[in-house]
């Protein structure tokens, strides 16, 4: 991974929109800096559009898209896109909604069956905030261990579901959705891009495994430096990492991202 600093200002220039994670990259130790914050609004400022990407619950991601200065969030690692108009919030799932409830009780017994094999493991706090996956706690109220998500994986796949970790929860989920599928068919169906276009415009940036198909997608894409502690489970790494964590890593690319495009600006 090349130090985010090496980010040309071409490739700043062509940027238009970011995809961010939220917990562990735009947030930092579980809270939302001050510091983090007002990068958002600069980047909406400069008339960049920031499209928070995230694992988070329905209802987390409610609150996120009504508080920060975004318009489009998509949510539970790509199940749905929350797109607000003023006061106004719709959902778009990304699978039909018998669908999603006929899996819904194969979900059930592949964690039923995955939380008694690790006595340890339990359902995230937010569980009841889902609309379309389970959460199992890995790293957030209890912290197991690498030999304990195995075994939790290992009953996932007996199951044949998907999964991914982040760097609090082991999400799972039915749909062969994900961050980066979601994100493409935004930018595709909404903004109308094309490949060429969303790999020029388009920047993405997390620090853990369910981050990765963007990472693979995108040639912009950042880790934040605590992506670190994800290695274990990354086949590709981002191409650009900042030397901060979480939201304070975000708000590095930010500044650097903005200088570039300001002095191309006094150019002009």
């Amino acid at each position: 991974m090349k130090a985010i600093q090496q980010l040309s200002r071409r490739q700043a220039i062509g940027g238009r929109y970011i995809l961010t994670d939220v917990d562990d990259t735009l947030s930092y130790q579980g809270q939302l800096l001050p510091g983090t914050l007002d990068a958002l609004y600069a980047l909406r400022d400069a008339g960049i559009t920031v499209v928070p990407i995230t694992g988070a619950c329905a209802g987390w991601c409610d609150a996120l898209v009504r508080l920060l200065p975004v318009q489009t969030l998509i949510g539970e690692g790509g199940a749905f896109r929350f797109q607000l108009e003023g006061m106004q919030l719709s959902t778009e799932f990304w699978l039909p909604d018998v669908e999603r409830q006929e899996r819904r009780l194969q979900l059930e017994a592949a964690v039923k069956a995955a939380l008694t094999r690790v006595p340890r493991a339990r359902l995230a706090a937010d569980q009841p905030l889902r609309l379309t996956d389970f959460a199992i706690d890995i790293g957030q109220a209890v912290e197991l261990s690498l030999e304990e998500i195995e075994q939790l994986c290992e009953v996932l796949d007996a199951f044949e579901v998907n999964y991914s970790t982040s760097s609090i929860h082991l999400n799972v989920w039915a749909g062969d959705h994900n961050k980066w599928r979601a994100a493409e068919r935004y930018f595709t169906d909404v903004r109308g891009l094309q490949a060429e276009q969303i790999s020029e415009q388009v920047l993405c940036i997390g620090d853990s495994a369910n981050d990765e198909p963007m990472f693979r997608a995108l040639p912009l894409s950042v880790g934040v430096a605590n992506i670190e502690h994800s290695r274990h489970w990354l086949k590709t790494l981002p191409t650009f990492k900042t030397e901060a964590e979480g939201g304070l890593g975000f708000v590095e690319m930010a500044r650097h991202l903005l200088a570039l495009r300001s002095q191309e600006a006094s150019v002009a």
